[in-house]
C-alpha cells in the first residue's frame, strides 16, 4: 500500500522519507522480544530426536542448559540488533539523500530548492540532502557531468559540489561545467568565480586555486596537483546539454572516452592510431549512432557497431 501510494505522487515519496527519518531519530533502538525467541528456539530443540544419555548424567546435562540458557538470550538479542543495524545503515543513504540519475544518452535538467539549476549529462549522478539543503548548507555530490547554474542566497551561503574526498568546488553564484568521469576531472568556469579545491589524502592540506571566466581546470593524477588555462569558448564544454558536441583538435582517444562515458559503448580501433588522429567542428548528435555516422564520414573510417561494442576501422 505504501509503495502504491508512494508512485502515485512525486510528493508522497518525500513525506514518506522525512516520515521514515522522523521516525528512526525517535526510536534509535529496537527492543527484541527475546522471550519469545528463546521459547521458539527450546521448542525447536525439544522436537530434535532424543539421545541416549548414561545413566548419572541427567543432572549434569540439566546444570548445562542452564548456564548456556543465559548467553543464548544475549545471543539472540545481538543477533536480531545487528541485523537492524545492518538494514539502516544500507538504508540511511536513500533516507538522507534525493538521488537524480540520468542513464545512456540521456539529459535530464533539475531545479534544486534553492533555486539552483542543474543538467545532469548521461550516465551521471547527483544527490541532494533531503533535509537541511539551502538552510544548514548547500553542498551535493556528483558522479559524472554536470552544468551548474548556481543562485547567490542573501546570507551568502556558499554552494558546494563534492566528487570525490579529495576534490570539491566552492561557488557563492555562477555558471560552470563539472565533469567527474573515470578518465579525469575537470572544471570550465563560463560566469562568476569560483574556488576549487584538490588534495591527494584526506589527511593532507587541499590545494586551492581561484577560477577566473574562461579557465579550464584539470587534475593531474600523476603529479597529484591541479592545472589550469585559459579556453576560447568555455561555453563548448557544455554543448552537450543542447545534443551538440563541439570537438577542438580533440583526439580519437578522447572521443572514444565520451562514446563509453555519454552511451556505454565499448570501443575497439582496428588500423587507427587514436592519439594521432584529431577532429574540430561542431556535430548535432540526438543518440551514439549519429555521432559514430558523422565520425565515419569525417573520417572515412567503417564503423560496425553489435549491441554496447563498436569498432572503427580504416579504410585505408
Amino acid at each position: 500500500m505504501i509503495e502504491n501510494w508512494v508512485e502515485d505522487e512525486p510528493e508522497n515519496e518525500e513525506f514518506f522519507y522525512a516520515c521514515l527519518h522522523e521516525w528512526e531519530m525517535t526510536h534509535p533502538q529496537y527492543n527484541a522480544d527475546t522471550k519469545a525467541a528463546i521459547t521458539k528456539f527450546n521448542e525447536s530443540i525439544l522436537e530434535q530426536p532424543r539421545l541416549y544419555i548414561k545413566p548419572g548424567t541427567e543432572q549434569r546435562h540439566t546444570e548445562h542448559a542452564k548456564k548456556n540458557s543465559g548467553w543464548q538470550k544475549y545471543l539472540v538479542a545481538a543477533s536480531v540488533l545487528f541485523v537492524l543495524l545492518l538494514g539502516t545503515w544500507l538504508f540511511r543513504d536513500i533516507a538522507l539523500n534525493k538521488s537524480y540519475t540520468t542513464g545512456n544518452g540521456e539529459i535530464s535538467a533539475v531545479t534544486l530548492s534553492d533555486g539552483s539549476k542543474v543538467v545532469l549529462n548521461s550516465n551521471s549522478l547527483l544527490q541532494v540532502p533531503r533535509f537541511g539543503f539551502g538552510g544548514v548548507s548547500r553542498q551535493v555530490q556528483l558522479r559524472g557531468e554536470a552544468m551548474f547554474s548556481v543562485v547567490h542566497t542573501l546570507d551568502d551561503k556558499k554552494f558546494v559540489v563534492l566528487t570525490d574526498p579529495g576534490f570539491q568546488v566552492e561557488v557563492l553564484g555562477t555558471e560552470f561545467n563539472l565533469s567527474a568521469r573515470d578518465s579525469d576531472t575537470k572544471v570550465v568556469l563560463q560566469e562568476g568565480k569560483v574556488k576549487v579545491l584538490y588534495k591527494e589524502e584526506p589527511e593532507q592540506a587541499a590545494t586551492s586555486l581561484i577560477m577566473a571566466p574562461g579557465d579550464l581546470v584539470t587534475v593531474d593524477e600523476k603529479q597529484k596537483k591541479l592545472q589550469v588555462k585559459q579556453v576560447r569558448h568555455p561555453e563548448n564544454y557544455s554543448a552537450w546539454q543542447h545534443g551538440r558536441f563541439v570537438f577542438d583538435r580533440t583526439s580519437l582517444a578522447e572521443i572514444k572516452e565520451i562514446l563509453q562515458d555519454n552511451y556505454g559503448l565499448v570501443v575497439s580501433l582496428r588500423g587507427i592510431d587514436g592519439s594521432k588522429i584529431s577532429i574540430s567542428g561542431s556535430f548535432k548528435a540526438r543518440n551514439a549512432d549519429e555521432l559514430l555516422l558523422a565520425l565515419s564520414e569525417i573520417l572515412d573510417i567503417s564503423v560496425i557497431r553489435q549491441d554496447n561494442r563498436v569498432m572503427l576501422i580504416s579504410s585505408k
